[in-house]
């Protein structure tokens, strides 16, 4: 998973590894120091996956748990502190996660059940509990029972459901969150037109989708 400056993989082992800037403790060495070849991330063994964001990196362990690290100003580590940290941290509350994406300062995991809890920046209500607030713990994502993947892109975050829609809420400018209209969202709504999702990516003005058929939108 590639952040802004920085880069981390999974070994086969369930070890994890990061190179690049590592001015905020985003590489999990113990050390804000930059790297040019990759450094073991501290005390992760079981990872399962990774996702790096813009300035700090979280994992999937293979028990459900998930450890984050790096920048931490709104609550993006989940720990329930706003303190950077070099080696990772657990985040609160979460133990059936399977899968969790790292935005610029926010980050989503989609759990067991199908739904989606979210922590750190609240702004423009890219968290998807109703709210503005940041949150330095996991809230739940309000009406999502079904997620099969979620991604957080700078302010807006979207998930596919199940059934193959898709459902993005937070910045709305420029039509990011594609319910036909550049209004932000605090909670999650439907992408207009799209039934047969597999997965989807949100970036920082936009959001793209690959359908079964092999097409994109």
């Amino acid at each position: 998973s590639a952040g802004e400056d920085h880069t981390c993989a999974v070994l086969s082992g369930g070890t994890v590894s990061c190179w690049g800037y590592g001015g905020y403790g985003q590489l999990g060495n113990g050390s804000t120091s930059s790297q040019s070849t990759p450094v073991s991330v501290s005390g992760i063994s079981t990872a399962t996956s990774v996702s790096a964001g813009e300035n700090h990196t979280c994992a999937v362990l293979s028990g459900g748990t998930v450890k984050c690290w790096g920048y931490d100003s709104y609550g993006a580590l989940g720990y329930g502190g706003t303190s950077s940290q070099s080696t990772p941290v657990s985040v609160s509350g979460i133990s059936t996660a399977t899968s969790v994406s790292a935005g610029e300062n926010h980050t989503c995991a989609v759990l067991s059940g199908g739904t989606v809890s979210c922590w750190g920046y609240g702004g423009y209500g890219l968290l998807g509990n109703g709210s503005t607030s940041d949150q330095s713990t996991p809230v739940s994502v309000s009406g999502i029972s079904t997620a099969t993947s979620v991604s957080a892109g700078e302010d807006h975050t979207c998930a596919v459901l199940s059934g193959g829609s898709v459902k993005c809420w937070g910045r709305g400018t420029y039509g990011r969150l594609g319910h036909n209209s550049t209004s932000s969202q605090s909670t999650p709504v439907s992408v207009s037109g799209i039934s047969t999702a597999t997965s989807v990516s949100a970036g920082v003005y936009h959001t793209c989708a690959v359908l079964s058929g092999g097409s994109v939108k």
